[in-house]
C-alpha cells in the first residue's frame, strides 16, 4: 500500500509522519530536493539534499517517478524509493507531485493534511520566516487547497493525537478491505 501524504507547507507532515513511525510499520520514501538543508534535517534521513544541476541530471536519466517545483526550489520522488518489502510506503509530496501521481495510480491512497490559515501563519513564523514569505506561501496554500478533491482523505492538523488517532483509523480501515 502507497499512502501520499500532501498539503500546504507547514501544517506537519513531516511530524505526523515521524508520529506514525512510533505507532506502526512503514517505509518513509526520502524526496531528493534542491532545496538548503534546515538546521535540525539529515541528508539521507529528512531528504537527499541535491544541487540543482544534479537535480536535472537525474531528470535526464528518468529517475523520478515524480518531481515539481515548490517555490524556487525542486523536490522528486525516485522510482527506487517506491520498491521495498514494506506493507505500507509512506510518500511526503508537494500537491501538484501527488494529485499527479494519485491520477495515474489509482491503488494509491491520497491524503491530504491542512489546518486553518492563523495557525500556518504561526507556524511558518516558527520556522523564521518572513512575512513577504509567509504572505506568498499563503497564496500558493490557496491554489493547493483547490486541489483537495484529488485526494481520498482530508486530515485537519489541529491537534496531533487526534490528527495521528484519524490517520491510524485510515489505514486500518485500507488494510481490512
Amino acid at each position: 500500500m502507497i499512502i501520499i501524504f500532501s498539503g500546504p507547507s507547514g501544517v506537519g507532515k513531516s511530524t505526523i509522519i515521524n508520529e506514525l513511525l512510533n505507532h506502526i510499520s512503514l517505509y518513509f520514501s526520502i524526496s531528493h530536493t534542491t532545496r538548503e538543508k534546515r538546521n535540525n534535517e539529515v541528508d539521507g534521513k529528512d531528504y537527499f539534499f541535491i544541487s540543482l544541476h544534479e537535480f536535472n541530471k537525474l531528470i535526464e536519466e528518468n529517475y523520478f517517478v515524480e518531481y515539481e517545483k515548490y517555490g524556487t526550489d525542486y523536490y522528486g520522488t525516485s522510482k527506487e524509493q517506491l520498491i521495498n518489502n514494506y506493507k505500507i510506503t509512506v510518500l511526503d509530496l508537494e500537491v501538484n507531485g501527488a494529485s499527479k501521481l494519485l491520477s495515474e495510480n489509482k491503488d494509491f491512497v491520497g491524503i491530504f493534511i491542512d489546518i486553518d490559515d492563523n495557525e500556518l501563519i504561526k507556524r511558518l513564523k516558527d520556522r523564521g520566516h518572513d512575512n513577504k514569505f509567509i504572505e506568498k506561501r499563503m497564496e500558493l496554500a490557496a491554489a493547493q487547497r483547490s486541489k483537495i478533491n484529488d485526494f481520498d482523505y482530508v486530515v485537519n492538523n489541529k491537534d496531533i493525537n487526534t490528527t495521528i488517532s484519524n490517520i491510524l483509523n485510515i489505514i486500518y480501515n485500507l488494510e481490512v478491505s
